[in-house]
C-alpha cells in the first residue's frame, strides 16, 4: 500500500491556541463529515466517514523528560457512488486489499 502525505504542519502553540484548533476540528465533525486543514495558502478539506478507528498514545522519554501525545484516526477514504463504480471498472488487476487508507495524525503532538 502506498502512502501519500497530504499535509504536515509543525508549530509551537500555547494551550489556548491548541484548544481553539482542536475545538474547530470538533465543531466541523459535529456539523458534517468534512474537516479543513492547513493555512498560509495551503488549505484543503478531508472527508471523513461516519465510523473510524481512533488511537490515543502517550509516551515519555526518560532520558530528556519529553512527553509525546499522539492522536491518530484511521479510516478508508469515503468515495462517491460514481467514483466507486469507475474504480471497479478500472480495477482489473489490482488486489482488493490495496484500498486507499488515510491516516490523520495530530501534527501538534
Amino acid at each position: 500500500m502506498t502512502h501519500h502525505k497530504i499535509h504536515e504542519e509543525h508549530r509551537t502553540l500555547d494551550r489556548a491556541e491548541l484548544a481553539d484548533r482542536l475545538r474547530r476540528v470538533a465543531d466541523e465533525l459535529d456539523s458534517g463529515s468534512v474537516i479543513t486543514y492547513g493555512g498560509d495558502g495551503t488549505t484543503g478539506t478531508l472527508a471523513l466517514p461516519d465510523k473510524l478507528h481512533g488511537e490515543l498514545e502517550i509516551t515519555s522519554a526518560k532520558h530528556d523528560g519529553h512527553i509525546k501525545l499522539v492522536a491518530r484516526l484511521h479510516f478508508t477514504e469515503p468515495k462517491s457512488e460514481n467514483a466507486t463504480r469507475a474504480e471497479a471498472l478500472d480495477r482489473t488487476d489490482t488486489d482488493e486489499t490495496d484500498a486507499d487508507e488515510w491516516e490523520a495524525d495530530d501534527p501538534y503532538a
